[in-house]
């Protein structure tokens, strides 16, 4: 969802944008995770319902679904506004997907798509041999778009939790302390940095986890977020707080998992 296709007022557009952005970039797992706290690899199939709420109000329902195919993959995510933020958003909502491949070492993303309303579609495509990105953008050539080096390990909003998930399978397991993330959310790459913060309890309407809590490391000006995610489930997100700059807080709470 975006403030430029909602309708919404620009109080309003800039809660609801700000919350549904921030949502998947706080997706992530855990770093300093060892081997034998994730599973087995990835599942065939799963599907991840959210509730996120602003000020304890519901105001959208987030559904993504992996699925997995020999050594290729596809992630879809979903928000759609509930209550009255329906009302506001008038219908419309957002829609990310992300393709690619399995490997021993992790998720390599093939193309990352990001459609926000009735917007034009953003659209990230990663080529592995020439370690460039290239971009889909309005006044772009159609078949080069806009060029970007590509690092290694660059994932999407989509496909890194998955990803460090896989890469917590291995025998090295994930790494301790900070470590650097190079993410393209659809418009360009960024290099974000996390940490671990410690284990908790966390509740939700789709059960009880034992959690790592996981902290992306704040710039100034910049998102507080924190991440509960569950060491025992693969490395699903189960909540996920987004705190803003003027200290506004947005709350995405699992609700159901289905596929596993």
């Amino acid at each position: 969802m975006d403030a430029r296709c909602t309708g919404i007022s620009p109080l309003r557009r800039t809660a609801l944008r700000s919350a549904l952005a921030g949502v998947l970039l706080g997706s992530l797992p855990p770093g300093a995770v060892q081997a034998a706290e994730a599973v087995n690899g990835l599942p065939a199939k799963l599907t991840l319902v959210y509730s996120l709420l602003r000020s304890g109000l519901e105001i959208a329902r987030v559904e993504e679904s992996f699925e997995r195919n020999g050594n290729g993959y596809r992630l879809l995510s979903e928000a759609r506004a509930v209550g009255l933020a329906a009302l506001l958003a008038r219908g419309q909502g957002w829609r990310r997907e992300s393709r690619g491949t399995v490997s021993a070492t992790g998720l390599r993303p093939d193309q990352f798509t990001d459609q926000r309303g009735a917007n034009p579609v953003q659209r990230a495509r990663f080529d592995w041999t020439t370690n460039q990105v290239r971009f889909d953008r309005l006044g772009t050539d159609a078949t080069e778009g806009d060029g970007e080096a590509l690092p290694p390990g660059t994932t999407d909003r989509l496909s890194f939790p998955y990803a460090l998930a896989q890469r917590a399978t291995q025998p090295q397991g994930l790494p301790g302390g900070e470590w650097d993330a190079p993410m393209t959310d659809g418009r360009r790459v960024t290099r974000y940095r996390f940490t671990v913060s410690g284990r908790e309890t966390v509740a939700t309407p789709a059960g009880t986890f034992e959690a790592i809590r996981v902290s992306r490391v704040r710039e100034k000006d910049d998102n507080a977020t924190e991440v509960w995610l569950a060491a025992t489930r693969g490395m699903i997100p189960v909540r996920i707080l987004v705190t803003e700059p003027d200290g506004a807080t947005f709350d995405q709470v699992l609700a159901q998992i289905g596929g596993q």
